[in-house]
């Protein structure tokens, strides 16, 4: 393994922070891939946990991955060993687990937010997928808790979705009626532009 990875998988055992701790690894693990033409997506609880400032917490890393045959070469020499099925990876030095559950990203790639950490990129799915994503979970699963986190999601980046694309997804996805309702409820919480 390269000085420079050695050293920077220390610096992430050390790291408090689990939300800083996950976006590093991913960022090393984006480094390693992107000469392959691969780029892994934050998907998410972490990824809900970065646009909700910190509002959600979890342990488990979820990525989408094109090929995980790949993924898998560059975790083990990452130190992570392979857990239950194709899907799961553990480090017992940095205690983060990750999980695979797909190889192609629901929602549009041109929607991906870009995230920079000491010069390395972290690939996260766009907020109005993860939106659309925690309403499918909301109506299909009644899952009342992913709708409140939609909701409050919507109210912090207001000013910065596009509403469009968002509708549009929600009609495909058929949740055009409870994405109504958490506008509805997000206004409650920040003043939003017309939407």
């Amino acid at each position: 393994m390269d000085e420079g990875i050695k050293n920077i998988l220390n610096a992430l055992k050390k790291e408090n922070d689990p939300l800083r701790k996950a976006l590093g690894v991913v960022a090393l693990l984006t480094e390693a891939l992107e000469p392959e033409g691969i780029r892994p997506i934050l998907v998410g609880g972490v990824a809900l946990e970065f646009y909700t400032l910190g509002g959600y917490a979890t342990k488990d890393i979820d990525l989408v991955v094109s090929d995980r045959e790949k993924v898998k070469m560059v975790l083990g020499n990452l130190g992570f060993m392979h857990r239950m099925g194709e899907r799961h990876w553990y480090s017992t030095e940095l205690d983060v687990a990750i999980e695979i559950p797909d190889e192609v990203l629901a929602g549009s790639p041109e929607k991906l937010t870009v995230l920079e950490i000491d010069g390395k990129n972290v690939y996260i799915i766009g907020i109005e997928d993860l939106i659309i994503d925690r309403l499918s979970a909301a109506k299909f699963w009644q899952s009342s808790s992913d709708f409140e986190w939609a909701v409050k999601i919507i109210a912090l980046h207001a000013e910065d979705m596009d509403f469009d694309y968002l509708k549009k997804a929600a009609k495909e996805h058929d949740v055009k009626d409870i994405l109504k309702e958490a506008l509805k409820e997000s206004k409650g919480l920040r003043p939003l532009k017309d939407v």
